[in-house]
């Protein structure tokens, strides 16, 4: 067992413990753990950093409950574990953004994700120091809860998903108080974002030629944000989307049978309701139970109502699809998408649509058990480089099932 000492400094409490041990991974192989930690860490410059980050990683995936830096420093076996992790993590030099890219680069070489799915994450938090904590309703979690708000970036198929990007919600109380910013470590050019474009950020850094991805459609569930927000953004960004919108969201339509002249402002509800004659069945996988089910699809183009605003030049009108999808023959559909993907069938926008289930189900299972909402840390910087690490973490789960089950890119999906 050897002990590595921080390099740069002659700093005791910079030791770091040992190479990481073999350990018994549940159904992970240690030796994959190893491989893949390593792979994603390549970008630390320091031997030491990389060695706290193989340990934190173990820690995550092998620790039972929660993960809290006592725990996961109780994997080193070491006296000064915790203090050394908890540096690592809040008050270390390293950057995330080169492990995020690293490890998007080689999900979507092995999972050839079908969209990158946005989804909404709650932290509850029993105090007000944790950075981006406030109070309101989570719908996430029913209720009015004192919590951070974050959004991750997934890579998905229908297979399997993992996310690899993350953006946190700051409300203006946390920027605007310059004492909270200092406590919080918060960067200075780290600006007021509401929940729309804190979301459509953290696609949008994706799309930089540093990340080296193929660019896949961003698909979410926008029933509580701003949806009208997020399509000018997306459309501005040149991003494509697809998002399910609420039946009462408005839009104009273009049917020929629609009563009047064709072209009609209407509630979504309405406008596929009259484009259902020509719905079809399709089948999808059900993520939850992995059956084949059926889902009459439609789809009928709309756009966005024009909004005029005094002097200002009338906008572009931009065409869009909106989708829905019955379970049945009867009643109304049980769900709705708009994308700015017209050429696209409908089908296959719904399919899409429906991969946020897949990352739903892949949360619960994967990422919440190996402790994504776990930190206990209040600085910015500490926040992000720990989602990074659960987002490893994650991604070597689900690598390792996907491998035990004969997945048809198994020997692809080594580090």
């Amino acid at each position: 067992m050897v002990a590595i000492a921080e390099e740069g400094t002659g700093a005791v409490e910079g030791v770091i413990e040992r190479d990481v041990p073999e350990h018994i991974w549940g159904d992970v192989a240690d030796d994959f753990v190893t491989e893949f930690s390593r792979k994603m860490l390549a970008s630390l410059k320091r031997r030491d950093q990389r060695a706290r980050g193989e340990w934190y990683i173990s820690g995550l995936l092998s620790v039972p409950g929660r993960k809290s830096m006592r725990a996961l420093a109780a994997v080193a076996g070491y006296g000064a574990a915790e203090q050394s992790l908890h540096h690592f993590i809040s008050d270390s030099s390293w950057c995330w953004g080169p492990v995020r890219q690293a490890l998007a680069r080689h999900l979507d070489r092995v999972l050839l994700p079908q969209a990158w799915v946005l989804n909404s994450m709650a932290i509850p938090k029993a105090g007000e120091h944790s950075v981006g904590v406030e109070e309101s309703f989570r719908t996430e979690l029913g209720r009015v809860v004192n919590s951070q708000q974050a959004y991750g970036v997934w890579l998905a198929s229908e297979d399997m998903s993992a996310p690899v990007n993350w953006g946190l919600v700051l409300p203006p109380d946390w920027l605007d108080n310059e004492e909270r910013r200092k406590r919080a470590k918060i960067p200075d050019d780290v600006s007021a974002a509401t929940p729309e474009s804190c979301a459509v950020a953290a696609v949008a850094e994706m799309s930089g030629p540093e990340w080296g991805l193929r660019r896949r459609p961003a698909v979410l569930d926008a029933r509580e944000l701003d949806a009208v927000a997020l399509i000018e953004e997306f459309n501005r960004r040149g991003i494509p989307f697809v998002m399910r919108v609420g039946g009462s969201t408005r839009l104009v339509g273009f049917d020929a049978s629609l009563p009047g002249r064709g072209e009609r402002l209407l509630q979504a509800q309405q406008l596929i309701e009259w484009a259902k004659r020509y719905s079809r069945p399709v089948g999808w996988v059900d993520p939850d139970y992995s059956i084949t089910r059926s889902i009459l699809v439609s789809g009928t183009r709309v756009t966005l109502p024009a909004v005029r605003r005094p002097g200002a030049v009338p906008p572009q009108e931009r065409p869009l699809t909106l989708v829905g999808g019955w379970s049945g023959a009867k009643g109304k559909p049980a769900e709705l998408w708009l994308s700015n993907l017209v050429e696209v069938p409908p089908v296959a926008l719904l399919r899409l649509g429906r991969l946020t289930r897949r990352v739903a189900k892949d949360f619960s299972e994967v990422s919440a058990k190996v402790g994504m909402r776990d930190f206990e840390g209040r600085s910015y910087a500490g926040w992000h480089r720990h989602a990074t690490l659960c987002s490893v973490a994650h991604t070597i789960s689900v690598l390792s099932t996907a491998r035990r089950q004969g997945f048809d890119k198994s020997q692809e999906l080594s580090a």
